[in-house]
């Protein structure tokens, strides 16, 4: 079974930033592209609803595999 990884979108002179959960990064990354040359909206649904980003909005996408576990304490 595959990997689910998290993915970071932040858009262009905003500080708005999506989190959400993908299966295929490549897959993914080939929708992106394709919607930026067609200049179209990626759709997908979070806990609050369905969301749509202008892609043309896109200023960076970060992919991580798991999450940075961080414990309390001294170093």
């Amino acid at each position: 079974m595959a990997k689910r990884q998290k993915v970071k979108i932040s858009l262009q002179a905003s500080l708005k930033e999506y989190e959400f959960e993908i299966e295929d990064k490549k897959k993914f990354t080939a929708e992106i592209e394709a919607l930026i040359k067609e200049q179209g909206i990626y759709w997908f649904t979070d806990e609050d609803g369905q969301v749509g980003i202008n892609t043309l909005n896109i200023n960076s996408i970060e992919f991580s595999e798991e999450e940075v576990k961080r414990e309390a304490g001294l170093v």
